[in-house]
Parts: structure tokens; C-alpha cells; sequence
């Protein structure tokens, strides 16, 4: 039992590695060092490495752009928009990592919000850990199909899809499902298997109970009311989400076993 766990880790950490060396092939502009430097780079993104924690941050923003399918068919002219709210250094990054390049065959364009107001009809939005103080308040004010990455350590419980941790020394990601199929967001097996965990029942916040909870639960209906879509498969070396004594789902490298 103990080394089937062992070599599902491994597998998955295979994953997380080929996925983060593309990931890190797209930040050659940032440090402005050459593939040779890239190569001898961690497999992983770690924030000691030549690379700041907030351009790989940026980094995994625009990675995260091809990995999503929207509920809709956008013209090729059609920027993919990326909104920051509460994070200038990550904005600044990733203007300058997005500048001449596409995603999914498309322009790609990034905003500056300074405030939810602001938001409107964008692809992706993140909100940076100076809004924490408020995180279920804006992301119950989202309205639509937008993918919301935050930086928060109970991000994933504040409504958010996909969340930012620092696990030693590294910028690992957690996922929500809930949230993101209940936006009309479907997000790529790729992307889940290279997860730190993945939620996929909303009893992470359903559990929780008291009036933290119900802004984002308030979300998460609102945005139900347009209709569910199936999840997409896991890939075939991801171990499956588990339930463990509180109540949250272990992603393949979290290290916790199944109860």
C-alpha cells in the first residue's frame, strides 16, 4: 500500500515537473536569461530561484490561461483579459511577460482594477493578498464565466478556483471545482494533476457553517443558476482527491493519506 502511494507521488511529481518546465520556458523575458540558464533551473518553481516569487506568480497566471476552456466561442481577435486587483508587482510582471505573445490563438491583454467595480467581462481575474481582509466579499461580487485566482491561505474557502500557496519555499496552487464548474469553467486534467489538492465537493465550505462562509456559498449559487458541467477527468497517474479528518481533499502531493 505504502509504495503504491509512494509511486502515485511520483508520478504526479513527473507531471508537476513537465508542466512547470513549460511553464518556466515562458519566463525567458522576464530575468533575461538564456534557455541554457532555464534548463539548470529547478524543476519546480521555487522562489529562491533566479525567478521572484511574484514573476513566477505571474508566470503561473498566464500558464493558467491555456488551460481553462470558457463557456463560450470567442473570435480570434477577442484578447484573452487578465484583471489584478490588489497586486501592482504581479500586474507589472505579467504585463511585461504577456507583451507579443497568445494564448489559445488569441491577444492577450492585462488590466489593473482598483476596484471590484471595475471588473468587467475579464477571462481571469486575480486578486492579491492585500485584499484578504475582504476575499469572500469580492469574489461573491463576481458575476460571470471568470476564472478567480487569489493568494490567500483559505482561499479555496472563500469561493476562489484556483489559489496560490507558498509550501516550502515553493508557489504551489491549490484548485477549486466547485467554484469553477459552477462558473461554466472547465480546467484541463493537466492542470488538476499538477495541483498541490483539488476540492471537489463544496463540503469544504459547506462544513465550515457561520457567516464566513456565506458570501462565497452565495457565490458559488448564483453562479449555479446557469447550469452544471460534468468535471473533467483526472489524468491517469493523479490519485483522486480524499476526504481526511478536516474535511478538505488532499491533492496527489499533499502527502496525506486516504481516509
Amino acid at each position: 500500500m505504502l509504495h503504491t502511494q509512494a509511486t502515485t507521488r511520483r508520478g504526479s511529481s513527473t507531471v508537476l515537473r513537465r508542466w512547470l518546465h513549460s511553464l518556466c520556458a515562458s519566463t525567458v523575458l522576464l530575468g533575461g536569461a538564456g534557455p541554457a540558464t532555464l534548463e539548470a533551473q529547478p524543476a519546480t518553481a521555487a522562489a529562491s530561484s533566479a525567478y521572484s516569487e511574484v514573476e513566477i506568480k505571474a508566470a503561473f497566471l498566464y500558464n493558467f490561461g491555456s488551460y481553462v476552456q470558457w463557456p463560450w466561442e470567442a473570435d480570434a481577435s477577442d484578447p484573452i483579459t487578465f484583471a489584478v486587483l490588489g497586486a501592482a508587482g504581479v500586474e507589472q510582471a505579467l504585463e511585461r511577460l504577456v507583451e507579443g505573445r497568445t494564448l489559445q490563438n488569441r491577444p492577450v491583454r492585462v488590466r489593473r482594477l482598483r476596484s471590484i467595480d471595475e471588473l468587467d467581462g475579464d477571462d481571469v481575474l486575480f486578486i492579491g493578498p492585500a485584499e484578504n481582509w475582504r476575499l469572500a466579499q469580492l469574489i461573491a461580487a463576481v458575476d460571470g464565466p471568470t476564472l478567480i485566482v487569489t493568494d490567500a491561505p483559505d482561499g479555496l474557502e472563500a469561493g476562489s478556483m484556483i489559489n496560490f500557496q507558498l509550501v516550502d519555499r515553493r508557489v504551489r496552487f491549490e484548485v477549486g471545482l466547485p467554484a469553477a464548474e459552477s462558473a461554466g469553467l472547465v480546467l484541463s486534467a493537466r492542470l488538476l494533476a499538477a495541483a498541490l489538492r483539488v476540492e471537489t465537493t463544496r463540503c469544504g465550505l459547506e462544513c465550515r457553517g457561520g457567516a464566513d462562509a456565506r458570501p462565497a456559498l452565495s457565490a458559488l449559487e448564483r453562479a449555479g443558476s446557469r447550469g452544471r458541467i460534468t468535471a473533467p477527468r483526472l489524468a491517469a497517474n493523479a490519485r483522486p482527491a480524499c476526504r481526511d479528518r478536516t474535511d478538505r481533499r488532499a491533492g496527489p502531493d499533499s502527502g496525506r493519506p486516504c481516509a
